[in-house]
């Protein structure tokens, strides 16, 4: 099971449907594969243009296992909540080595970091996962999130999400009845 101190209170990227894929684009799970990742999009994704004005990232991300790049994704144009739902198989791993996913803004002199989710094998390796993981080195006052689904071999769909919690307080005050 996936491990996250609080879930985050807008929407869960890993739980909203699949984008439909052309059937050429579909992946058949590969039977050497030890597991198979979803990236299903990301939110609240920083501009970083340097000129002012309603620019938005061209957002992809990249998969990698120590320097072995695993997956790169196709770019997503002028979108702040990119969804990918791109899936790939892992063939190679060694017990205890995670992955890393970053994020970047492609532009016409290179690519911009905007973040990253760095993933351990306790978040997955077990039962697999499915569900939002915050991202760091996103820049001040940022709270960015990366959907991911990972299944194992032998699993024949992805877990379920986690059932999004929020907590509301109501404080009423003064004598007069309200109906709460």
């Amino acid at each position: 099971m996936c491990v996250q101190d609080k879930p985050p209170a807008q929407t869960d990227l890993a739980s909203e449907p699949e984008l439909p894929r052309k059937e050429e684009e579909a992946s058949k799970e590969d039977p050497k594969a030890i597991f198979t990742v979803t990236i299903v999009g990301a939110r609240v994704i920083r501009k970083t243009d340097a000129l002012s004005g309603p620019g938005k990232p061209k957002c992809y991300c990249e998969v990698k296992r120590g320097d072995t790049l695993l997956h790169k994704t196709k770019t997503v144009d002028n979108s702040a909540e990119p969804r990918w739902a791109e899936e790939f198989g892992v063939l190679e791993y060694e017990i205890g080595e995670s992955l890393e996913f970053k994020l970047w803004d492609s532009d016409m002199v290179g690519a911009n970091y905007l973040g990253k989710v760095l993933l351990t094998p306790g978040a997955f390796i077990e039962k697999g996962c499915n569900m939002e993981f915050p991202m760091e080195e996103v820049g001040p006052n940022i709270k960015a999130y990366l959907g991911l689904k990972i299944k194992v071999k032998g699993q024949e769909q992805y877990p379920d999400s986690p059932t999004p919690e929020f907590e509301v307080t109501v404080e009423k005050k003064g004598a007069k009845e309200y109906g709460l």
